[in-house]
């Protein structure tokens, strides 16, 4: 009970506090939905000095580096009945997900805090990392999840060229491939309907190739399969160039 008679006493004092700085804002809280790829969010609360006399704002602090918040001028005071607004900036850079930030209004007659919610969608390039990384630890990773959308629907139902174009080239060939994906277009070694065969069923441990037989928790059936190793033996180099 006395914890509880305490706490009721600290919520009238900060409320009381509140009313004393004479300073109304606009809202205590404020929702910034950022875009993919955004740096950085900018929100803007306003204050109105609602008492009789000029309102000198003394400190503003906030809960973190990576959040500032600017006052039109400094020193920062408020003539009675007039307006300001409070430039509230917050980081984005290498952030996702739900953030929030506070940022605490000092004047002589007591402290307000203000509240800033920002959702950070991910990124291509922190997704593109996430996903890489999720895939390093689990290669059947990139059949699943977010990843399905890519590498699984735009194969459903397709055979020999079709199925290569939507299973094979999403990955081997795209122009920004990374330096370990290889180019299905140069041998290495001598690749016939076995070597196809393999790979494709079973992947390869240590490396981002999944398994995409079915039976191994894969994507393809057994007719897709066969379609596609008849397709790549007969298209892409069987053998190493002669140098």
């Amino acid at each position: 009970m006395k914890r509880a008679w305490l706490t009721l006493v600290g919520i009238w004092a900060l409320a009381a506090g509140a009313r004393a700085a004479g300073l109304e804002w606009d809202a205590m809280e404020k929702t910034y939905d950022a875009k993919a790829g955004e740096e950085a969010a900018r929100v803007m609360f306003t204050a109105t000095n609602r008492s009789k006399d000029p309102v000198t704002i003394t400190e503003i602090g906030t809960s973190c580096p990576c959040t500032g918040a600017r006052p039109p001028r400094d020193p920062w005071v408020i003539a009675p009945g007039a307006s300001d607004e409070l430039e509230v900036l917050v980081d984005l850079r290498n952030r996702h997900g739900a953030l929030t930030k506070t940022i605490y209004v000092a004047t002589a007659a007591g402290e307000q805090t203000l509240m800033v919610h920002v959702n950070v969608p991910l990124s291509p390039a922190m997704r593109r990392s996430m996903n890489l990384d999720v895939a390093f630890q689990d290669r059947q990773a990139v059949l699943r999840g977010d990843c399905a959308t890519c590498h699984v629907a735009p194969a459903v139902g397709k055979t020999g060229p079709e199925l290569f174009l939507k299973a094979c080239l999403i990955c081997h060939g795209a122009v920004h491939r990374a330096s370990f994906v290889p180019d299905l277009g140069i041998a290495k070694e001598q690749r016939d309907a076995a070597f196809w065969e393999k790979w494709i069923r079973e992947g390869k441990d240590g490396t981002l190739m999944p398994a995409f037989a079915k039976a191994k928790g894969g994507s393809l059936d057994d007719a897709q399969i066969e379609s596609l190793v008849k397709y790549l033996v007969a298209h892409l180099p069987t053998a190493p160039a002669k140098p």
